[in-house]
């Protein structure tokens, strides 16, 4: 029989050498009644304090670590099946099925567009504030979630700056959460060469997938440009319209979905980008038009025309 003794809360030590075990174990069956051993626990309490914590059910943290990893092998040429057997899934199926519902995209998807990805680190929480705040609060996730449109316009801004290619900005707002910026700037400068325009779009847009406990440890995530931007929409479509073409591609958390798409277009030169930030951060939350307004009277010093208007779809 295993007694256990009941302290006050988990120490930071103790929840550093868990999370030390998981990365250490990262291609076994790991054991939540080993973990809770070492914690000095019993397992339904040791899970109760590490959702407290965490923010996370400890399988759930475990699932997302595998994952992590995971992508991290199959960026380095593994087969899919070989993937889910190091990680110790118990099936393809099940492994594919897991691996879609967290980064948006199937493994062989990510295989193909993924252009490079690190295993982050985990981070210790500080224990003081008992639980680990996944994306802070509501007005921090407003404040945080604007700050992807912010930096969308602040390109076009750009663009305008740089000897007034660009005198019109067009924002929709629509009712399911979506966002639309549209410029008449000179636009991206692709080509026929579909290999080329992959690999340009790929430096300005191409990310990754950002949990939830990343995200809770982010800083300015605008640092990370374009890129970041990308990461944290669950679902971004840019059309780039120059020299009569228009040059189409869709990302999900921040990776390509195919290849470019190319079409001849009677159409203003341009870049059109509609996205819809990631619902496992930001939740329900909808842009403000209000927000968008104050911070556009407040940053725009090009001339630029800025029209911003509601649609239903």
């Amino acid at each position: 029989m295993i007694l256990y003794v009941r302290r006050k809360g988990m120490s930071t030590e103790v929840l550093k050498e868990i999370l030390a075990y998981i990365d250490e174990h990262i291609y076994e069956k790991i054991s939540l009644l080993e973990m809770a051993e070492m914690a000095g626990y019993s397992p339904f309490y040791f899970s109760k304090l590490f959702s407290e914590i965490m923010g996370i059910p400890i399988t759930g943290y475990i699932r997302i670590r595998k994952l992590q990893y995971a992508l991290g092998s199959l960026l380095e040429g593994r087969k899919v099946l070989d993937v889910s057997l190091m990680y110790a899934f118990d099936s393809h199926e099940g492994f594919t099925r897991s691996f879609t519902q967290l980064f948006g995209s199937t493994p062989s998807k990510v295989k193909k567009y993924l252009t490079s990805y690190m295993v982050p680190e985990y981070c210790v929480p500080n224990i003081e504030g008992r639980r680990m705040r996944m994306g802070a609060d509501k007005e921090n996730l407003i404040d945080n979630m604007h700050q992807i449109v912010y930096e969308v316009l602040k390109t076009s801004f750009e663009e305008a700056d740089a000897g007034g290619f660009c005198t019109e900005i067009n924002i929709t707002l629509y009712e399911d959460g979506r966002i639309k910026i549209t410029d008449n700037g000179r636009g991206i400068p692709l080509s026929q060469n579909e290999k080329k325009n992959q690999q340009v779009l790929d430096k300005i847009l191409s990310g990754h997938p950002i949990s939830s406990i990343e995200y809770a440890q982010m800083g300015d995530f605008a640092q990370g440009g374009m890129q970041a931007i990308n990461s944290l929409c669950e679902n971004l479509r840019i059309n780039v319209y120059r020299d009569s073409n228009c040059y189409s591609q869709d990302y999900v958390r921040g990776i390509a979905q195919h290849d470019v798409n190319f079409c001849k277009m009677e159409h203003s030169s341009g870049t059109e980008i509609i996205l819809k930030p990631d619902s496992r951060i930001f939740g329900d939350i909808r842009f403000s038009t209000d927000m968008i307004k104050k911070w556009v009277e407040e940053n725009n010093v090009t001339g630029a025309i800025v029209c911003i208007k509601e649609q239903s779809y």
